[in-house]
């Protein structure tokens, strides 16, 4: 069952109308998973003027939950540290600790649709943000300019592969795709699963600013 909690009011760029927004703060998908496929479509956080019929995009904080996979993430619009120290303050008892259990802080909704399929399909997001650093510097020959941070995980009718976003593209155009190598991937769990290492229990904010601290320090080895 849906919970809107509240609504908040917004006003529509295109026509100046006032438009009054369902907020659903608690996102569990196990029990409504047409909310996880309206996360996936692009579809939830976006709203539509009755005056003018334009879409609006209205991005909110919603904690997903994923009990099937054990899997939680808070998404914050803007989050930083100061967010996780204060999702971390609590203690956590010991008898609760689950080390299968995975939780993350997002601060866009691309970053939760992201995080949703690299579990989906049984990855791990530390080892997915490490991939696109060493893809980053693999592709650089081409794409002289591109990093870590230009590159999206994505799957699609069981293939799984990575966005390459150029902003000297034209809008609209085909972005460039490259399949993901298993055998680099596993590579990677081999050589850096101890330097991704987390507490269990813990939030992390797990992107390439996260990665590339700990594979040039933790990893010692600079990509």
């Amino acid at each position: 069952m849906d919970q809107i909690l509240e609504k908040v009011k917004i006003r529509c760029e295109g026509c100046g109308n006032e438009i009054y927004v369902g907020i659903k703060e608690f996102v569990d998908v196990t029990d409504n998973p047409a909310d996880k496929q309206a996360l996936l479509d692009g579809t939830f956080f976006v709203t539509t003027c009755r005056e003018c019929g334009d879409r609006i995009l209205v991005e909110y904080p919603i904690m997903y939950v994923d009990r099937d996979k054990k899997l939680t993430v808070y998404m914050l619009p803007g989050g930083g540290p100061e967010v996780l120290e204060q999702l971390n303050s609590l203690p956590v008892p010991e008898k609760d600790v689950d080390p299968e259990a995975v939780f993350r802080l997002v601060t866009n909704g691309t970053d939760l649709i992201e995080k949703i399929l690299i579990f989906d399909n049984g990855r791990d997001d530390r080892l997915i943000e490490l991939y696109k650093l060493v893809l980053a510097g693999k592709i650089r020959e081409d794409w002289p300019d591109v990093t870590g941070d230009d590159l999206l995980y994505y799957s699609e009718n069981g293939s799984e592969f990575f966005i390459v976003w150029d902003e000297d593209l034209d809008p609209g155009s085909e972005k460039l795709t490259i399949i993901l190598d298993e055998e680099l991937y596993q590579r990677l769990i081999d050589d850096f699963s101890e330097a991704v290492a987390l507490e269990p229990n813990k939030y992390a904010l797990v992107d390439q600013e996260w990665i590339e601290e700990r594979a040039t320090v933790e990893g010692g080895e600079s990509m």
